[in-house]
């Protein structure tokens, strides 16, 4: 009988799938440079709705429906995901003195925030793909003034098969979001400071 019960625990153990772990790509570090402000830049958690607050990855059954990947998960939730992803592209971008994430301790010019509206695979008639939509805004800190809010949405067709080619696509998608949106984050920042030498006093 005990014989019977391990065999049947260990075929049960062997059935359980293996869960698969997936991320966004982050940008290669450009060349070393001075900044062109002496601004430093908060970036607050994006926020998201409940069902991108968990790490697995969403996927639409139907037009109303909305369903998880159980064994295939992201190595964050996807609000972390794409802050950090964010993050890392302004501190990239050769504009600021730095990038903080939020709650810092440090004093910041300026504080861009973040909502996740979508992230998530779409399938229909015309085939599988990744979609993403992200609000921003821009609130200077000094007077804690929202200077700037838009969003955008990005969808990107599935290449490979499978959730990898659907992660592939979530990626292209995030990749065409943020470079819809970064680029107006800091031309705003340069307008305003060159408005407001002192933003922060």
């Amino acid at each position: 009988m005990l014989a019977l019960l391990l065999a049947i625990a260990a075929a049960s153990c062997g059935s359980v799938p293996k869960t698969s772990y997936y991320t966004l790509r982050v940008p290669a570090p450009p060349e070393s440079k001075d900044p062109r402000t002496s601004l430093v830049l908060g970036v607050e958690h994006f926020r998201a709705t409940e069902a991108l607050r968990d790490d697995r990855i969403v996927f639409y059954e139907s037009p109303t429906q909305i369903n998880f990947y159980q064994y295939h998960r992201w190595s964050a939730d996807p609000a972390t995901l794409l802050t950090d992803l964010a993050a890392r592209r302004l501190e990239q971008a050769g504009v600021f003195a730095g990038v903080r994430r939020l709650p810092s301790r440090d004093p910041v010019d300026y504080v861009l925030r973040g909502s996740i509206l979508n992230f998530e695979e779409v399938d229909d008639a015309s085939g599988v793909r990744g979609r993403v939509a992200v609000q921003m805004s821009l609130v200077r800190s000094r007077d804690r003034k929202t200077l700037w809010s838009q969003s955008r949405q990005a969808e990107s067709a599935a290449q490979g098969k499978g959730v990898p080619g659907v992660v592939e696509a979530l990626n292209a998608a995030s990749v065409r979001v943020l470079d819809d949106l970064l680029p107006a984050v800091v031309a705003q920042v340069e307008h305003d400071s060159q408005q407001n030498p002192n933003p922060s006093q």
